[in-house]
């Protein structure tokens, strides 16, 4: 079996441009923060249905990663499912990260309002914050809501690590409560294939670099539209065409060979 998302990656379907907006951060990967819809996920580290994540912005980063992003207004929690195909071992050096700029404010280093987040060994969950050259740790107010799991998913049916995070925008120390632009990064380790290195969104950014993460350049109001493929939006990738639109498809189904 090919992993799911390996025709994807030949086209470069991420780019989403917003004019009128400054935007820091890495701009050719930037996505929309679609809110319509959004039915509440289940964390428990696993698609407890097959249409769980549906109403989520599927994000694929490479053959052996990719997330899924939507926030639910209902709770006003962003949601993320974040998937690593080729691990399936239980490291105490693995780990899952996001990084988050609220302001999208950028810099060479993580300024005051940069939140960090880090889901070591799959066990331990610390949260940090820029202190203008660095990260300082700080406590989780109790906004954040995970869970990881080896289990198989219908993006990729071999049983791999799969994470379900939550955290509630407004709520606890990591106050995350500005509409975008908003810059964001989304990393993996895999201990047991070291020579992967570290995976993230972004591709080849820097934790510590906020100019290099991804973007969540705007947002809608509307559900995912379910009738345009991966393939059209890379015929309709032309900046002509991509302003104003409002796509990208609710998910891809697994293929077998």
């Amino acid at each position: 079996m090919k992993r799911t998302l390996t025709t994807i990656m030949l086209f470069s379907i991420l780019i989403i441009m917003t004019f009128g907006t400054v935007m820091a951060g890495n701009p050719d990967y930037s996505i929309i923060e679609y809110t319509g819809g959004v039915v509440a996920a289940t964390v428990d580290g696993e698609w407890t249905t097959e249409d769980e994540w549906n109403d989520a912005l599927l994000v694929p980063v490479s053959d052996d990663f990719a997330f899924l992003y939507n926030v639910d207004l209902n709770t006003y929690s962003c949601e993320f499912c974040v998937e690593l195909f080729t691990d399936d071992t239980d490291d105490a050096e693995d780990y899952w990260q996001f990084c988050f700029d609220d302001s999208n404010g950028g810099g060479t280093a993580p300024q005051a309002g940069d939140f960090r987040v880090d889901i070591v060994g799959h066990t331990t969950l610390t949260v940090y914050e820029g202190n203008g050259q660095g990260w300082d740790e700080i406590a989780s107010g109790g906004e954040i809501t995970w869970a990881d799991s080896i289990s198989d998913s219908p993006l990729n049916s071999t049983p791999h690590w799969i994470l379900e995070f939550t955290f509630i925008k407004t709520g606890g120390n990591m106050m995350i409560g500005n509409a975008p632009p908003t810059g964001l990064r989304v990393a993996a380790y895999d201990a047991s294939n070291s020579e992967a290195g570290v995976q993230a969104w972004a591709p080849d950014s820097s934790v510590d670099v906020p100019d290099e993460w991804g973007l969540i350049s705007t947002y809608s109001s509307d559900s995912i539209p379910e009738g345009l493929t991966f393939a059209v939006m890379g015929v309709l990738s032309s900046v002509s065409l991509l302003v104003g639109s409002r796509y990208l498809q609710k998910r891809i189904k697994k293929h077998e060979n």
